[in-house]
């Protein structure tokens, strides 16, 4: 497994974050287990014809997938740091580490690494009773964010790294490091409660050995309301718009699924995104959760990779003594292409997709700080374009310790 210095803090930040002026709280939580995976590069379960390659057709290419699996180890660590400025505004700092580390070395090409730091204000919106006690009723949120993301590029088939058919490699193709501002806002009026947010991201990707870059920038707008109708149901409605503005990679055009660098636009898509979610405590130890959500994407050119995607979830959470905890979560996807064709060939037909998602958690709090959990994911994906149909199981056991 390639090993790679993702980012280094600056020293001064170190000084800024604990100022011996400052009130300082620090939390931090450090999650790890061991887990296992049924097909760990999400290889399709059944032979199909490849006629992605325009120099095959076609007759294409016969492709059998492996499925591989085996043991991995999950680390997500975070550390947030909050300096107190005054009664009403604090500095914040939050540090992240999440990656999984495969114990075959002939997997570790399937392990993929972020890292994160933010750096922000917060500002507290309170409110002075009768009683005299002060109540939070919102608060606002700006800040700058430097993230990294490590993972290889891998042929699904066989897991290995993917390279051209000259033998170049791309395996870096999908590794990026990434800056960029963030602001969120909420507030608490009555039995409404109204957010807002906005991100930009400038995502620099490694240069592959061919092909293009996937450097782009991401604007992003999010704008919500929640309604708490009694003390046991609430009603939560969120729309986001967004757009990813690549400066190197150029779109596909919809007569033949091809793209070209001399007659086709850079690659622009808008992303629109609905979501709502009902909450009810059926009792005192039960809720329960639906989530439904419509969210479209186009592509600016000639719409090729437009789609629209719904999504539907039901989930629960149980609380089985005051230490034991079980949630469940069962999600549907269906993803409809407007215009794009399986393998990018225009002899194929058109593109969909679907997926069934089953979740299932068990915690049991062994003291304040620390607690054990098991879980099982299973991810059944069906895809009129073989290359993504497959299915995969998860399975771990792991502690939690918080402080």
């Amino acid at each position: 497994m390639r090993n790679k210095m993702l980012l280094k803090i600056p020293p001064f930040l170190v000084c800024l974050v604990s100022a011996p002026t400052l009130a300082q709280d620090m939390n931090w939580s450090i999650e790890s287990g061991l887990g296992y995976e049924s097909n760990v590069f999400h290889a399709p379960d059944h032979s199909y014809v490849d006629t992605s390659l325009v120099s095959t057709r076609p007759a294409g290419v016969a492709v059998d997938p492996v499925e591989k699996e085996g043991l991995f180890v999950p680390v997500d660590i975070q550390v947030d740091i909050k300096n107190k400025i005054d009664n009403s505004t604090n500095f914040i700092t939050g540090m992240g580490l999440d990656t999984r580390l495969m114990l075959d070395s002939d997997l570790s090409d399937a392990t993929a690494t972020n890292v994160d730091l933010d750096l922000g204000v917060e500002y507290l919106f309170t409110r002075k009773m009768k009683s005299k006690r002060i109540k939070k009723t919102g608060n606002a949120y700006i800040g700058a964010f430097i993230s990294a993301h490590n993972q290889v590029y891998v042929d699904r088939d066989s897991g290995l790294p993917k390279t051209t058919t000259g033998g170049t490699s791309l395996s870096d193709k999908y590794s990026y490091q990434s800056v960029g501002l963030k602001a969120e806002y909420e507030r608490k009026v009555k039995k409404m409660e109204y957010m807002a947010g906005f991100v930009y991201e400038d995502l620099n990707y490694d240069t592959p050995g061919a092909g293009a870059e996937y450097d782009h920038n991401l604007t992003k707008i999010k704008l919500g309301m929640a309604r708490k109708f009694s003390k046991s149901t609430d009603l939560k409605v969120k729309y986001s718009h967004s757009v990813r503005d690549y400066s190197k990679r150029y779109s596909r055009d919809v007569a033949t699924g091809t793209y070209s660098s001399a007659l086709n636009d850079l690659l622009q898509y808008t992303y629109d995104a609905v979501d709502l979610t009902f909450a009810h405590k059926v009792s005192k130890d039960f809720k329960l959760y639906v989530d439904m959500g419509n969210s479209t994407r186009s592509d600016e050119f000639e719409g090729y990779n437009d789609y629209s995607k719904t999504d539907f979830s039901v989930r629960t959470r149980y609380k089985y003594s005051d230490k034991t905890k079980i949630r469940v979560k069962i999600k549907t996807s269906s993803t409809d292409y407007d215009n794009a064709y399986n393998f990018d060939d225009n002899t194929r037909g058109s593109k969909e997709n679907s997926s069934l998602d089953l979740d299932l958690k068990v915690e049991h709090k062994w003291h304040k700080n620390k607690l054990y959990y098991v879980e099982l994911n299973h991810a059944d994906c069906e895809s009129t374009d073989d290359r993504y149909d497959y299915t995969d199981n998860i399975l771990m056991v792991g502690a939690k310790w918080e402080y």
